[in-house]
């Protein structure tokens, strides 16, 4: 009903009249951010809208004394926006429901040791040996917790054929889980068919493993060969960073990547 878009439309912008990314600042973004260069004046437009709801609605901390500024904060909710760009509607919609099962976003200086000690099942699980662990993350994502990452990994940089977008790769999973198991098969929109999109990243998640077998140079992160979940990931990365190197390796991949978040870098 147009009179409530309208309803929703005023509501919106009256909020971001006292939160909005002031115009300066939003100029700065706009030159460090070559994840920016993609996207019209318009569309830009609306970008610095939804990022500065972003900032009002979700947390963005710092741990270890990191000097997190401001500028940061509206870096990192720019890159959210532009995750979800075009599954929310930045003028009318009061929801967020893609970004809906997390409120905060813990921002590490650099990379993080885990400090962890799993409980590791034996004898069918009824008993289980402890474990000291001290892995080394980049960023972390859990069903029911905040995103983890770090700046030092996660500051705009150009982009590369390898791609490297840590908050990405996290908001990934977090969409992966909405629908239940972590498992590569987020929630699909009703445009798109549940066996094309298994096709797709089965028959690329089998060629990347078969590469690794056989020692060849993998055409994307080998990381994204650990399972099925990661690949959805990295592949995030992939379809932000360097779509066309996507398209080029997978591009069954990168077309239901394209239908998933409703955008197209490369207008195929």
């Amino acid at each position: 009903m147009i009179w409530l878009q309208k309803i929703k439309r005023a509501y919106i912008k009256n909020g971001l009249q006292h939160y909005k990314i002031p115009a300066t600042l939003w100029r700065a973004i706009e030159t460090e951010m070559p994840l920016l260069a993609r996207y019209n004046r318009q569309q830009k437009t609306a970008l610095r809208m939804l990022a500065s709801r972003i900032l009002k609605k979700k947390r963005i901390t710092a741990v270890r004394n990191f000097p997190l500024t401001e500028h940061m904060r509206a870096i990192i909710a720019t890159q959210v926006a532009i995750m979800i760009f075009g599954l929310v509607d930045a003028e009318n919609d009061l929801s967020f429901d893609w970004i809906d099962n997390w409120h905060e976003i813990i921002v590490y200086p650099n990379a993080y040791r885990t400090h962890r000690n799993p409980v590791i099942p034996i004898q069918g699980g009824l008993l289980g040996v402890e474990i000291h662990t001290d892995l080394i993350e980049e960023g972390e994502t859990f069903y029911q917790g905040p995103v983890i990452i770090n700046w030092d990994d996660d500051a705009p940089h150009p982009l590369r054929t390898k791609a490297n977008q840590v908050l990405l790769h996290e908001l990934a999973h977090k969409m992966d889980m909405l629908n239940g198991d972590i498992n590569g098969f987020p929630p699909l929109h009703l445009n798109m068919n549940a066996k094309d999109w298994y096709e797709a990243f089965e028959t690329a998640y089998r060629h990347l493993d078969q590469q690794l077998a056989k020692g060849h140079k993998p055409v994307i992160n080998p990381y994204a060969a650990t399972n099925p979940a990661e690949f959805f990931a990295v592949c995030t990365e992939y379809f932000f960073e360097a779509p066309e190197h996507l398209h080029k390796v997978f591009p069954a991949v990168y077309r239901q990547m394209s239908l998933f978040f409703n955008q197209d870098f490369l207008k195929i």
